[in-house]
Order: C-alpha cells, then structure tokens, then sequence
C-alpha cells in the first residue's frame, strides 16, 4: 500500500483516490474542467518536490562545484582552500539559513499553501510493530556499523573530522545543528517530500533507491576520501528510507536519525579538543559503553 496521502481540492479532506481530485461531499459544488492528468500531477509535483530539495542547501552545493569546475577548465587545477574558523562558521550559518528555507518550502508544498494538513500529509506517527525504544536500539547498530566500517575499510581525514578540530565553538555549532534542525528538516525533505512523491510516481523500489543515493551523495563531500565514512553514510542512508518504506510513517525516521545524530553530539561536547583526533563514531561509541556501563567494550 502507498504511503502518499491525497487531499481534496476544495476542503483538504483525506482523499483514497489520487492528486487533483475533490471529495464526495464537494464534489457536487466543483466541477473543474479536467487540465491535467494524474500522471501529469505526479510529475508537476516531482519537479516541486526537486524545487523543496534545492533550495534546502543542495542548490548551494551544486553551485559551489560548478564554480570550482569552471575555475578548473581555465586553469587545469584548483586552489588550495585554507580552512578557517571563521570560514567553518560562516558556512554552518549559511546551511541554518538554508534549512529553515527548505522547511518553508517543504510547508508550502506539502501544505499546498495551507490548504492541507502537513503532518498528516507527511505521515507522522508511529506504527504499533516500531516505537521509540526500536528507534534507539536501531541508531546505536548504526553507530556500530560505523565503527566497525572504520577498523575494516580505508579511512582517511574528512573535512567534517578537520572542521571539528577548529575550537569548541565549531564544535558546538557542529553538535547543535546535528541535533535541532537536521534531523527533522532532512527527515521531511528526504523521506517526506521526495519519498512521497518518488513512490506515488515510480513505487517503493524506486523510490528507497532514488532517496538512499541521493541523501548519501549530498552528505558525500564532507566525507569525501574516507571509504568508511561514505559507507557508514550510505547505510544510514538505506536504513531510514527503508523504514520509511516499511512503516509508512515519518517519525520512525526521524526518531532513529535524532538519537543516532544526538549520540554522536554528545561525543562532540564532553570530549577534549585532543580527542577529536580520534574517529567520531567510535568517540561516540565509547559514549555510549560508559552509559551502560561497559567501558572496556570496543570493536
């Protein structure tokens, strides 16, 4: 069973049938000439939800290697970019600002400007078969399969593990982010609006496909180099969405990315700055062994 939910035109009722329809009860009073087709509709809402995705920051992203792709044509190779405090700050701010955009537009497309509900649109909720203890077992196999992708597989320096090591404050900046905005703001671009409208157009197979490679290919430059790290990224990545797919609701996913982010920010914080040398993820490991209480534990 799809998990896209369909609202009437005119009142915003639930609808069983598909986009561009009105409810019985309306039904009678509006009688709009038929303009598109429900595949057209898809599609039209496809190229919207594209629209949510960019503007979220991936459209910033793209522009930035645009640029260093021109500058590389006319000049064979690519300056070297001396990372600063200040420049790490300022892009964190930059990646605030364009969440809080994306979220707008993420309630102006599901919502159709206000005339639907958007968590219930979204499919917010849980299911009987998955709660909140599922979502915190599952981030901390997670955290383990990462730790265990960084003793088995190449790993090398990333830009995020280099921006870590800038002061507490970027640390901070870094912890705050991973646990107030990103999850939620992610969670309903990715599995909310792009799932949603993969799946309606193309099914779940598609649709756990599309959003897997895309989710990890916009998180891949900050972990770029490091094998373990994109695989770690990719996995993640293929979890959630397949969550999504299993339960047909969005809190699962964002329930399991809070606590897997959260786990990690903790790591961030109560660590010393020399610390930060050591991986994330085991870092965060290590958080949780003392937690419950199994210190001497490693992989």
């Amino acid at each position: 069973m799809s998990s896209t939910v369909y609202f009437c035109n005119t009142c915003g009722r639930a609808l069983e049938s598909g986009p561009g329809e009105s409810c019985p009860q309306c039904a009678p009073a509006f009688h709009p000439e038929p303009t598109t087709t429900q595949s057209e509709a898809k599609w039209s809402d496809l190229l919207w939800a594209f629209l949510v995705w960019g503007v979220s920051g991936p459209f910033v992203l793209m522009l930035d290697y645009l640029v260093r792709f021109i500058y590389w044509l006319k000049n064979s190779s690519l300056p070297e970019v001396q990372i600063t405090p200040f420049a790490v700050i300022f892009s964190l701010a930059i990646t605030l600002m364009m969440q809080l955009v994306g979220l707008v537009a993420a309630w102006l497309f599901v919502t159709r400007r206000g005339r639907r509900p958007f968590w219930q649109s979204l499919g917010w909720g849980w299911i009987p078969q998955f709660r909140l203890v599922h979502a915190i077992g599952l981030a901390l196999l997670m955290i383990g399969v990462a730790v265990a992708a960084e003793h088995t597989l190449p790993h090398k320096e990333t830009d995020l593990e280099k921006f870590l090591k800038m002061g507490a404050s970027v640390r901070i900046m870094v912890a705050a982010l991973a646990v107030v905005t990103a999850p939620l703001i992610e969670e309903i671009v990715y599995r909310g609006v792009i799932y949603s409208t993969v799946e309606g157009l193309m099914g779940k197979v598609a649709a756990v496909t599309f959003v897997t490679l895309l989710f990890a290919l916009v998180h891949a430059p900050q972990y770029w180099g490091s094998v373990a790290a994109l695989t770690s990224i990719l996995s993640l990545s293929f979890v959630l969405t397949l969550l999504r797919a299993w339960t047909g609701k969005l809190l699962p996913c964002f329930a399991t990315h809070l606590v897997y982010n959260s786990v990690q920010a903790l790591a961030l914080l109560v660590t010393s700055e020399e610390a930060t040398r050591n991986q994330p993820s085991q870092i965060a490991l290590t958080i949780v062994w003392r937690i419950l209480g199994l210190e001497g534990m490693s992989l």
